[in-house]
């Protein structure tokens, strides 16, 4: 009998005070480790879904162009053309946060649209190439001046970098 309760991982009584409910260890270790691979399993996917979300581009591209632009305001150079100044004054709370912060905060999310759009702008190159066609009407061994274009420019677009 005494192995019978060891193996229960819980023991729930109804008394008249109320219900009663004895967990053993081995069932909230089991409770723990189970949450754990599912939070484990969850950030593998979410990884995977940004990874597959940006591509052809990778996060460290991101940080590149991050660099790149909060390099260019330190040099004072604008590369924005004035809209960090622009993203700058519709934050909120202007009050809370010092004008530096404001600064990196909004070249942050400039050169965040800037990573985005040039991501679309690359996957909508890449669609285009690949939808041509004229390759295969062509005579064998004769290539067109187009045909090689298009071979040159989708090698150049299709590197991962």
């Amino acid at each position: 009998m005494a192995e019978a309760h060891q193996a229960v991982a819980f023991q729930f009584t109804v008394t008249p005070d109320g219900i009663d409910l004895q967990l053993g260890r081995d069932a909230l270790r089991h409770l723990y480790l189970s949450g754990l691979i599912a939070c484990r399993k969850r950030l593998i996917t979410l990884k995977s879904s940004v990874l597959s979300g940006v591509y052809p581009a990778s996060p460290s591209t991101w940080f590149a162009v991050v660099a790149v632009t909060l390099g260019s305001l330190y040099g004072k150079v604008d590369v924005s053309f004035g809209l960090i100044t622009k993203i700058s004054s519709l934050l909120p709370a202007q009050s809370v946060i010092t004008p530096v912060s404001r600064t990196i905060v909004s070249a942050v999310l400039f050169s965040s649209g800037v990573w985005v759009s040039g991501i679309l702008l690359y996957r909508q190159v890449l669609r285009m190439l690949l939808s041509y066609h004229g390759w295969m009407f062509e005579p064998h061994g004769k290539r067109s001046l187009k045909t090689k274009l298009w071979g040159v420019s989708l090698l150049i677009f299709s590197k991962d970098y």
